[in-house]
């Protein structure tokens, strides 16, 4: 006895350092290195901060757009006009998948606005290539403070890379050695039963051109779609599906309701490629994930295969980004099962095709255009926000436009925005370009300089552009601020305003 009492002792004042060092780090310490480690937390928390009843999570498929959508809103925003009285958060980071939104949504708080929860789910997921892909580890190292042990243990975890943490080749191997070793089986015959079988002999045989020649750029395609999408998930042993399954637990145990968003994949590219062996699969994940989570009581939107291939941005790739049209289709499908939750709430949506020639942008972030990275809380003009630009950031937030859907007969555009700058605008210009495959590029600038009066303080700029004849032979039209200098430009309250010039009247700048 008396051998242990001093052990005892011991042990008290070490438990006593413990929670003492924890609460010290927790007070003062913990925040900041949340920032800098994981501060995807941010998203969590503006949701709750917005008392947002409906929180969509997901990966670069919510807010990845094709330059010339008109409307660049991710699919999150889209599912909110559906529901206008809701406030509908997004929690969105790219290269994420389940394991990742488990952690974010575990912390909110078990009393919160939150009662429905809309989750990506992406098939790419469930394959090798993701499961073990070179961006695991730095996922895995920004979700470690987010975990839900005592902080200071967290902290010890991340100095310690008590996660995982593989090299690029080690995760290249684990991949490999799925392809190798894991089996396809089929319903009917197939020459290939393994990833690494199927795709040799493609890249053997390749795509053929119409002489007969071998097309190396779809061959390279057609392999990584086998590689992509030839698995079959097992519900045992597949990680994600356990990730997918906590998703399901702590839901139940907040009382939340739940959607999963199987994304669209793009099955026609897939069918013209490879062949219906590799759709089969495709398919018969997608069936495996609907059973089993509806025999969980969870509402699967089923988009598989709704999106045409023309809507998919990357067509060198597989990537569920989609052009506009595809956005509003997976919105449209994800807010009629939502009405499920919310009938009295839900309502039609039937967006303008009316042809516009006159667009503001306050850079609040709620008109999405290009560069959207570039609004900063600096030095706004009016509201929170302005675009910066300088210092390496060359390029302004940036209008882009289809040209086929501006009226016809216009020869000029009006350039007008709130412009501050602490010294000269030195080789700053506002920039027109147009481009297009069936039109020379086109290019036209002012140099600011010219149009710049004030120093230290908000002033209007205003320029006006001629359109060339041929201008409606263009694809893409873009107009923005080019700043190469390290002068830094603030930029806001942009108008662009398309007209008629009457005759061949000559624009000077304004």
């Amino acid at each position: 006895m008396k051998v242990f009492k001093p052990l005892l002792i011991r042990f008290s004042v070490l438990a006593l350092m413990l929670v003492g060092m924890n609460f010290l780090y927790q007070k003062y310490f913990l925040e900041k290195d949340i920032q800098t480690h994981s501060g995807v937390i941010n998203k969590v928390r503006k949701a709750l901060a917005d008392s947002c009843e409906i929180i969509y999570l997901g990966e670069s498929s919510n807010i990845t757009y094709r330059a010339d959508d008109i409307d660049k809103r991710a699919i999150s925003d889209f599912i909110n006009d559906y529901f206008p009285n809701k406030k509908i958060g997004n929690i969105t980071k790219e290269a994420t998948h389940a394991g990742n939104y488990y952690e974010l949504l575990r912390n909110i708080p078990e009393k919160s606005s939150v009662k429905t929860v809309i989750v990506t789910l992406n098939l790419r997921s469930f394959d090798a290539n993701w499961i073990y892909s070179s961006l695991e580890t730095p996922l895995q190292k920004s979700m470690v403070m987010l975990k839900k042990y005592p902080p200071l243990y967290n902290r010890f975890l991340l100095s310690f890379k008590g996660y995982d943490v593989k090299t690029d080749k080690e995760r290249e191997q684990q991949y490999k050695r799925e392809w190798r070793k894991s089996k396809l089986e089929f319903p009917f015959p197939v020459k290939y039963t393994t990833v690494t079988d199927w795709d040799k002999a493609m890249f053997h045989d390749g795509i053929k051109n119409n002489d007969g020649s071998k097309n190396p750029e779809l061959t390279s395609l057609a392999c990584h779609y086998i590689k992509t999408y030839a698995f079959q998930i097992d519900t045992v042993k597949n990680p994600r599906i356990k990730d997918f399954d906590k998703i399901v637990q702590l839901a139940k145990k907040r009382n939340w309701n739940l959607i999963f968003n199987l994304m669209a994949e793009n099955t026609e590219k897939a069918r013209d490629l490879v062949g219906e062996e590799l759709v089969f699969l495709m398919k018969q994940n997608r069936d495996i994930l609907i059973k089993r989570y509806n025999q969980n009581h969870v509402l699967v939107v089923d988009n598989l295969e709704t999106i045409p291939d023309e809507q998919f941005i990357d067509q060198n790739w597989t990537t569920e980004h989609y052009a506009e049209a595809g956005r509003k289709t997976i919105a449209k499908n994800v807010a009629l099962v939502l009405q499920k939750f919310y009938p009295n709430d839900f309502k039609q949506v039937k967006y303008s095709n009316d042809k516009r020639q006159d667009f503001i942008n306050d850079c609040e972030g709620f008109t999405i255009w290009g560069q959207m990275q570039t609004l900063s809380e600096e030095k706004p003009f009016a509201g929170m926000k302005s675009s910066k630009t300088g210092q390496e950031q060359d390029f302004s937030i940036t209008f882009e436009y289809p040209v086929k859907n501006l009226p016809d007969s216009l020869s000029a555009l009006d350039v007008s925005f709130q412009l501050y700058c602490s010294e000269s605008a030195g080789n700053s210009k506002v920039v027109l370009e147009i481009s297009g495959k069936d039109i020379e590029f086109y290019l036209k600038d002012k140099s600011l300089s010219e149009l710049v009066h004030k120093t230290n303080e908000w002033e209007q700029i205003t320029c006006k552009f001629k359109l060339p004849a041929n201008f409606y032979q263009g694809d893409l039209l873009k107009v923005y601020v080019y700043n190469p200098d390290n002068t830094i430009l603030y930029i806001d309250d942009i108008r662009i305003r398309f007209s008629v010039i009457p005759g061949d009247e000559e624009i000077k700048d304004s």
